[in-house]
């Protein structure tokens, strides 16, 4: 008698006559598992960002409108990375810290005199190594450790938002009629 199956009875494969599953049910399986926790891996990781990029935005609105008349300061990023001239300083460094990463508004000016206003315009020419004409803003800035003078500084490696926050100072001084402006008081340290 032939032991041969029927032409009925479906063929197995050597894997299901052995006791074991096919592979490509089992590899499909661990492929959905797999990609499932990419998957939760870049939600959690996208949802992260999210919300600390809403936390520091938070803390920044809550700083510049609390701020007294010393400086207007970001939480989240302490290190100065606009411009190749310059290295890490701290929040106290500057008038405006973030001024050449973000674009800042005439009513966060209000608190600052008339030498603060004038070195806050400054310091975004400062940061890429500016040689300065007044004496008083040459004393200042040589007395920043971040401050490196560059006799290749161009107007042209300003950023857009540096050449607005430029104009937007400016046009503060100006409406004020800040008395420093573009007037040398020299080296007087008690600004």
């Amino acid at each position: 008698m032939d032991t041969q199956p029927s032409s009925n009875e479906p063929q197995k494969s050597a894997e299901e006559s052995n006791g074991l599953e096919p592979t490509a049910k089992s590899s499909s399986g661990v492929g959905i598992i797999i990609g499932v926790v990419v998957v939760v891996l870049i939600v959690l990781g996208v949802g992260g960002y999210l919300i600390l990029s809403y936390l520091g935005k938070k803390d920044v609105e809550k700083t510049a409108g609390t701020t007294a008349s010393v400086t207007v300061t970001a939480t989240v990023n302490a290190s100065l990375t606009a411009s190749s001239t310059a290295t890490t300083a701290s929040a106290s460094d500057y008038i405006i810290e973030d001024s050449s990463t973000r674009v800042i508004l005439q009513t966060e000016l209000a608190d600052l005199t008339p030498w603060q206003l004038k070195v806050a315009r400054n310091e975004i020419y400062a940061r890429h190594g500016r040689a300065f004409v007044h004496k008083d803003l040459q004393c200042y800035f040589a007395q920043k450790s971040w401050y490196k003078e560059d006799s290749n500084f161009s107007e042209s490696s300003l950023t857009t938002t540096e050449n607005k926050n430029i104009a937007t100072i400016s046009s503060y001084e100006e409406k004020t009629g800040s008395p420093l402006a573009s007037s040398d008081s020299g080296c007087n340290t008690n600004q």
